[in-house]
């Protein structure tokens, strides 16, 4: 039987903000709620290009973008210290875009990290029917995070993800993180990226498992299907799921009637060992036909709970439709 497995996302003005640091005393409130906390962050909706440092330590939020702004850049910044989200787009309220480049955003969640569902480094939401969130995450480096390193979620996100660095905490028993997800009826491309150490010890065969990459949406989820994602040229090392499709139906257990089309394509996925004992696999599939192609593949032969077999590429049509696999080494 298919494992249905949880992978569980101050206005300043100028042309540039160098060298920020930002302590306690200014986190300001944004008027976005998680978890009943109206977020504070340590700048909201600044003007032109964000770089230099982004101490937010005492803030839920580094850098916060909505509608009442214009958007922007972060370039070229080092940003840590919140506990919930480094730098955050929401679209809650309309049209938002901002681009993400070559920064280092890491130590993001709480001090010490624990097992608690928040601490993203790069989070865009988009579920509003009158929003639109866009942009760009390229070229940077993301660790030290606590849940995931680049969350693009929502109907309204059509974010780029490519040439990043996303660096997990390795074998820990205290939560399963994720390198990169695409969830909720997002749209993105995912390419040329590097994720590695995302993989989850606790609860041997709970169904709880990491991924490197991380697709996820349906009717079981309570949303729309991601479809169309292209997952295309990415590194993808010692992750639980190297890319991870789920796309399941209300039964939490099928996969959905309709095609969601997802690529996964031309990625090298390796592993250097078998931690997670309820499930690992270089490709997860579940979905309507999908297509994994020419993927490289070492080091998955992993039987767990959840793929006792040990199939580098979990997409038996007992759980998932019309799966094209093609031309895997």
């Amino acid at each position: 039987m298919k494992r249905f497995v949880f992978a569980l996302a101050i206005v300043l003005m100028g042309t540039s903000i160098k060298e920020v640091s930002i302590k306690a005393a200014t986190c300001m409130p944004t008027g976005f709620f998680r978890d009943s906390i109206n977020m504070t962050a340590a700048l909201i909706n600044p003007v032109g290009t964000v770089s230099g440092n982004v101490d937010s330590t005492g803030c839920n939020v580094a850098i916060y973008y909505d509608a009442a702004g214009v958007g922007g850049t972060v370039k070229s910044a080092n940003i840590f210290g919140s506990n919930y989200f480094g730098v955050l787009v929401n679209g809650d309220a309309g049209i938002v875009s901002v681009d993400v480049l070559t920064s280092s955003i890491h130590d993001i969640g709480e001090v010490p990290l624990n097992g608690t569902q928040h601490g993203v480094g790069i989070y865009y939401r988009g579920f509003s029917d009158t929003s639109a969130v866009t942009g760009k995450v390229s070229g940077n480096t993301i660790y030290n995070y606590q849940k995931g390193g680049v969350v693009v979620n929502g109907p309204a996100s059509q974010v780029t993800v490519s040439d990043n660095n996303v660096i997990g905490q390795g074998h820990v028993n205290y939560i399963a993180q994720n390198g990169i997800q695409v969830g909720f009826a997002a749209s993105a491309s995912v390419m040329r990226n590097t994720v590695s150490g995302n993989s989850y010890i606790g609860f041997p065969g709970d169904g709880s498992a990491s991924g490197g990459i991380l697709v996820v949406g349906g009717a079981c989820y309570g949303s729309a299907l991601v479809s169309g994602v292209q997952i295309v040229q990415n590194t993808l090392k010692n992750n639980d799921v190297g890319a991870y499709l789920s796309n399941v139906a209300a039964d939490c257990i099928s996969a959905p009637d309709d095609q969601t089309n997802n690529k996964v394509v031309n990625n090298t996925i390796t592993n250097d060992y078998c931690y997670n004992t309820s499930y690992v696999a270089a490709i997860s599939d579940q979905g309507n036909n999908d297509k994994m192609i020419t993927n490289k593949i070492t080091n998955y032969s992993c039987p767990t709970v959840y793929n006792p077999s040990g199939n580098a590429i979990d997409a038996d049509p007992s759980f998932t439709n019309r799966p094209k696999v093609h031309a895997t080494k």
